[in-house]
């Protein structure tokens, strides 16, 4: 057992250098390598510790993106995602019709796979609609409907209600009826939907802290 907690001693020692020197992926990654051996490993407490620095990376991750280049709807004639998220290495991104939720997976993964502090949401219409429909598109399937960017309104500020807002329907849509390592897993599951909401690392925190 004292071989396990020097492995994740020695990886969370990396994270938190990571996290001093504002390397917020590094760190990420490193905090999503310890939270795998510790739960492999049966170690739920040391899996609650875990996630304070990954929540805070995340946090901050997602406040680059959002000082970035922030592109609400993708309707417009000629629009290439693609060509959009090479020309920046931070930014938020609304994915819409005629576009779909494989092209908002596609487009997230190459954002992370480049170390791109990039934000994807999918909302199912057209930039026209009055109303839009956010859809997951990794982790379970979770929608919510947010009221359509106003004019005048702060792209950055709409963009982080928005995600906020799939991060409670992800979060209402766990199962209370799980307890122990089950609960763990099946909010592991509903933080791949938005996995910068702070409520759902504190519930799946407290849920390891009850378990170990």
């Amino acid at each position: 057992m004292n071989a396990v907690i020097e492995k994740l001693d020695d990886i969370m020692e990396r994270a938190s250098r990571s996290l001093a020197d504002m390397d917020y992926l590094a760190c990420e990654a490193l905090c999503m390598e310890a939270l795998a051996e510790a739960r492999e490993r049966q170690q739920f407490g040391y899996y609650a510790r875990v996630l304070m620095p990954l929540q805070e990376a995340r946090r901050q991750r997602r406040m680059i993106a959002a000082q970035g280049e922030v592109l609400l709807g993708s309707s417009g004639p000629g629009f290439d995602a693609e060509s959009w998220l090479t020309k920046h290495s931070a930014g938020c991104l609304v994915l819409t019709q005629p576009h779909n939720i494989d092209d908002a997976r596609a487009l997230a993964e190459r954002a992370r796979n480049e170390n791109r502090f990039v934000e994807v949401l999918f909302a199912d219409n057209t930039h026209e609609a009055a109303s839009w429909t956010l859809r997951s598109y990794d982790g379970p399937e979770v929608s919510c409907d947010v009221k359509a960017p106003a004019p005048g309104q702060s792209p950055a500020q709409w963009f982080l209600h928005a995600t906020e807002q799939l991060g409670d329907a992800a979060l209402r849509s766990a199962d209370d009826s799980l307890k122990g390592e089950a609960l763990i897993l099946d909010l592991e599951t509903r933080l791949r939907v938005f996995p910068d909401h702070e409520l759902l690392h504190q519930s799946l925190a407290e849920a390891a802290r009850s378990a170990g």
